[in-house]
């Protein structure tokens, strides 16, 4: 079922998902022995792709499972995501990114079941931003004219 996340940003979740509410700019949301939470990035001006992923690299926590990093399709430029397998009640953390152009979306997914990592990871990468979102982000980052 797609889900708005605010400011054009969407997300494929199955049925059963209720959205808690927003703190802070914090969206989350929940469902049974599972949670997102949602934060619109900051633009990054003056900075590539790389930089970008070192300086989220240094405020995650140390010592993730796993490092994943995408090339992204139909308005993504790339994803990036961080996994942390952790004991108990909360059994992995996934912090998943999405950027286009100079901006980016923070997906943390949370379950309790370590070995069923496979919904976070399809709801990490099936984040979209809707087109004119996108244009309208392109034309910000490329200052006034």
């Amino acid at each position: 079922m797609r889900r708005s996340l605010g400011d054009g940003w969407w997300i494929e979740l199955p049925p059963g998902w209720v959205r808690e509410g927003a703190t802070d700019g914090v969206t989350t949301w929940c469902a049974p022995g599972r949670t997102l939470r949602v934060v619109s990035g900051s633009p990054w001006r003056c900075a590539d792709g790389v930089d970008i992923i070192a300086s989220l690299d240094a405020d995650l926590p140390p010592n993730p499972t796993a490092k994943v990093g995408e090339s992204g399709r139909d308005g993504i430029g790339h994803r990036a995501a961080w996994l942390y397998r952790q004991d108990g009640d909360v059994g992995f953390s996934l912090y998943g990114y999405t950027f286009v152009d100079a901006t980016y979306l923070e997906t943390v997914f949370t379950g309790a079941d370590s070995a069923d990592l496979g919904w976070a990871f399809d709801a990490w990468r099936s984040v979209t931003i809707s087109r004119q979102r996108s244009d309208e982000l392109s034309a910000e980052s490329r200052g006034p004219r």
